[in-house]
């Protein structure tokens, strides 16, 4: 019995020592390939020239650790671009089971001064099919990857175009129930407007044969964007969304939210909310717009356009198509003028805008080639619309129902109907085929209206129903009689020549005899 018990224990010893005989074996077999199987792994994967100026392993049994430095990845060996990936310093942690199993298995990575640059995919040396990109993370799995200080970059196939690049300062990436993709947690600094980005979503697989094409999703938040590093605006923009495509091509649908949005010369905070669909090319950061909805006070504006860069300039060029749903002219002038709205009512806008880059104030940046209609309009300072309707009455030849301002009650209010053709450059609105309609006259006029100064100088006709002697009472009607032959059409109702200059807060109405072919001209 005995010898048995000494049997067994010599047998089981044996297959112990043999085992840690093994397991240091394996050690010292893992210590001596390790360097070997990281560089013919990212080779593989990622079709680099692989450079590596330090790499050590240790093996606190059964751990095996691991640290390196000046990680470099050259994109298929070319060395005219920037690497595909550079990691300053670089270790991970893992088991010796972890690197024995047939699909090794990484517990941690951490990463210090990482970088990532994609090559467009003209630059790539042959288009390939994709096809290996199923490979991805079968040979190695890893459980988490913590990056700090990250640059992702992305590069543009379009000469004297910037890369588009994002700071991103923390980076949490693990595996997922799907073998060829990376779950993923950013924090990210936006420069302009300053900003977080905090986004989670999927990455990958990896395409090793065009890295612009690897497939990205998830979801995004942007928190207290100060809108004021842009020249002429105000505001602290907010937006979440989600998204989803390859990297040179993303689809996003999202909503902003600035609920003290202003342009700063005229300093009215409003509440602008958006709903939006775009398209963002990643290879140089030009955005499609394809639909924004957005809501300003009672208004609602409609837009569509592309935010994209031009050769050899700095920045990038906003063109949009806007219309109204419904909308109010009290809400749009609040985006213009300085004082209050003078003018309200039901507004349609239809105008292309187009905002070019530059160091001035966006007012002076803008062009705007559109048109107007104000419904129902009416004045919002009670003497100036008194005077409108008295105007209105005299121009029907009843001047014995004009009333005194105080009055009258806005249920007397007389609408007006307002129609313009407009053009915005360099902070001069230019304006054309004006017309103003009130019962019983019919203004026309064109003109200019100053933009910082908020000066109106605009020249045109007026045209009324009755004629000149028929507008008042009295000795001034027995005096008009002998110049309504003058001012008379086909002797009916008289027109007159009429200018409005001075500002938009106290605007001054007069005759304009001397200009008034000019007038006459402007208004055809």
């Amino acid at each position: 019995m005995f010898i048995r018990w000494k049997t067994a224990w010599w047998i089981v010893g044996g297959a112990s020592l043999l085992a840690v005989a093994g397991l240091l074996i394996a050690s010292a077999l893992i210590s001596r390939k390790a360097r070997g199987w990281a560089e013919d792994w990212l080779t593989q994967e990622y079709k680099s020239q692989v450079q590596l100026s330090s790499f050590r392993v240790a093996i606190p049994f059964p751990l095996v650790q691991a640290e390196g430095q000046n990680l470099v990845l050259h994109f298929e060996g070319r060395q005219d671009l920037p690497p595909l990936i550079a990691i300053k310093r670089f270790s991970f942690r893992t088991s010796i089971w972890g690197l024995l199993q047939n699909t090794r298995h990484i517990d941690s990575v951490s990463l210090d001064g990482l970088q990532i640059t994609i090559p467009p995919r003209e630059e790539r040396g042959n288009q390939g099919s994709g096809k290996n990109a199923a490979r991805k993370f079968r040979m190695i799995r890893f459980g988490e990857i913590h990056s700090q200080n990250a640059i992702l970059k992305i590069l543009t196939a379009k000469p004297g175009k910037e890369p588009l690049e994002f700071d991103i300062r923390q980076l949490r990436l693990s595996s997922t129930g799907n073998q060829d993709a990376l779950a993923f947690h950013a924090t990210l600094s936006n420069p302009k407007p300053p900003g977080e980005i905090v986004s989670s979503g999927t990455f990958g697989p990896w395409n090793a044969d065009t890295p612009s094409l690897s497939p990205v999703s998830g979801e995004y938040t942007f928190a207290k964007a100060d809108l004021g590093v842009f020249r002429g605006i105000a505001g602290i923009l907010s937006s979440k969304g989600k998204y989803q495509g390859v990297l040179e091509e993303i689809g996003v649908d999202g909503t902003t939210d600035t609920p003290d949005f202003r342009v700063t010369r005229a300093d009215h905070p409003l509440d602008l909310t958006t709903v939006f669909h775009a398209t963002v090319a990643g290879t140089d950061g030009d955005t499609y717009l394809h639909s924004v909805e957005g809501h300003l006070g009672k208004t609602t504006l409609l837009i569509s356009g592309k935010i994209e860069g031009t050769k050899g300039q700095k920045g990038k060029t906003i063109t949009l198509d806007v219309h109204t749903g419904p909308a109010r002219m009290e809400d749009l002038l609040q985006l213009a003028i300085k004082e209050q709205p003078t003018l309200a009512g039901p507004a349609r806008l239809n105008t292309n805008f187009v905002l070019a880059p530059g160091p001035e104030e966006i007012p002076d940046r803008l062009k705007l080639d559109g048109s107007i209609e104000v419904d129902a309009a009416h004045f919002t300072n009670s003497g100036v619309q008194q005077k409108f309707d008295n105007f209105s009455e005299r121009s029907q030849g009843k001047p014995k129902e004009t009333k005194n301002p105080a009055e009258a009650t806005s249920s007397d209010d007389v609408p007006s109907t307002i129609k313009a053709n407009f053009r915005l450059d360099q902070g001069v609105l230019r304006l054309s085929r004006v017309s103003l309609e009130v019962p019983g006259a019919q203004v026309r006029i064109a003109g200019t209206f100053t933009l910082e100064q908020e000066l109106l100088d605009l020249y045109g006709t007026l045209t009324m129903q009755a004629k000149l002697s028929q507008v008042t009472t009295g000795v001034k009607s027995f005096l008009l009689k002998f110049a309504d032959p003058f001012f008379s059409k086909d002797g009916k109702g008289a027109v007159l020549p009429i200018k409005i200059t001075g500002s938009v807060q106290h605007p001054k109405y007069g005759l304009d005899l001397h200009h008034r072919a000019e007038a006459t001209k402007a208004t055809k």
